[in-house]
């Protein structure tokens, strides 16, 4: 069931309805889309797919497409119903739901060693609630992320709890060379980290950056370029390396990362502005 109040579905349908997202690695972990469980069903058949792509709209998918299948769409006339399923983080019930559609184009796609087909699926009404809502929340999200860009977030303690990052020590690779680091802040367009280095053979390079949270099976990885370095009072060893990140390769996790901890810091601000009101 969706979280969201109808009006606020509403909302997200009309202004984010065309816009497409790639189920990416990044999101598919964010949104916690069940692959295993996805399938165009077919009259009494399912048939496994991977979803490549998704709109309120249309989606596309990737399916192993023999004789027999082919056979199978022509006799339901393209008709079929897309099963879509999410395990949200922190729910022990999976959100599973279908979405009928009507198969508009193939397309062949070199799978590993299979050939598989890439199958453009437009959906013939408006789709579940709850398919608007994940959707929706990632272009705002998205959309909240750029208005962002230049609020810096400090790693002390408290925030590093909030924003569920497991550690501030990780690791970053420059010249294909992994090198220890400590997370010092944190922005919509870049970070800084602490490094032991001499500043002047990294300038300008391009770095990756690791970040562990808690709930990821994986770091999030961000690719960026050092931009540059401050000293550090007291040590002549350690350095403050100013990362730029490449905006078009930010992981979605990143971003929802961010907006998150924004989120909670906005309404912490406007509890204390309603209690502030009570008392006068």
């Amino acid at each position: 069931m969706p979280t969201l109040p109808s009006q606020k579905l509403q909302e997200l349908y009309e202004e984010y309805g065309a816009q497409e997202i790639a189920f990416n690695k990044s999101i598919r972990s964010v949104t916690g889309l069940e692959p295993t469980k996805i399938c165009v069903k077919i009259a009494n058949d399912h048939l496994p797919c991977v979803l490549y792509s998704c709109s309120m709209h249309d989606a596309k998918v990737i399916m192993p497409l023999d004789t027999e299948a082919f056979e199978i769409i022509k006799k339901a006339k393209n008709l079929v119903n897309l099963r879509l399923a999410f395990l949200p983080k922190n729910s022990k019930n999976s959100i599973i739901f279908f979405v009928p559609s009507v198969i508009e184009s193939f397309a062949s796609f070199k799978l590993q060693h299979e050939s598989s087909y890439l199958v453009t699926l437009k959906f013939n009404q408006r789709p579940s609630d709850d398919l608007i809502e994940i959707i929706g929340t990632i272009f705002q999200s998205i959309e909240n992320f750029k208005k962002r860009r230049e609020l810096r977030i400090n790693l002390d303690a408290s925030v590093v709890d909030d924003m569920e990052i497991t550690s501030v020590n990780t690791y970053c690779i420059v010249d294909s060379i992994r090198r220890p680091c400590i997370l010092k802040n944190l922005s919509a367009s870049g970070l800084g980290i602490i490094m032991m280095c001499n500043p002047k053979f990294l300038l300008n390079k391009r770095i990756t950056v690791a970040i562990y949270l808690y709930g990821y099976n994986e770091p999030i990885l961000l690719n960026g370029v050092i931009k540059r370095s401050d000293n550090i009072e007291g040590r002549n060893d350690l350095f403050l390396m100013g990362v730029l990140l490449n905006e078009e390769e930010i992981p979605y996790g990143y971003k929802d990362m961010i907006n998150k901890y924004i989120d909670h810091l906005e309404r912490i601000l406007k509890h204390k502005r309603v209690m502030n009101v009570a008392v006068e």
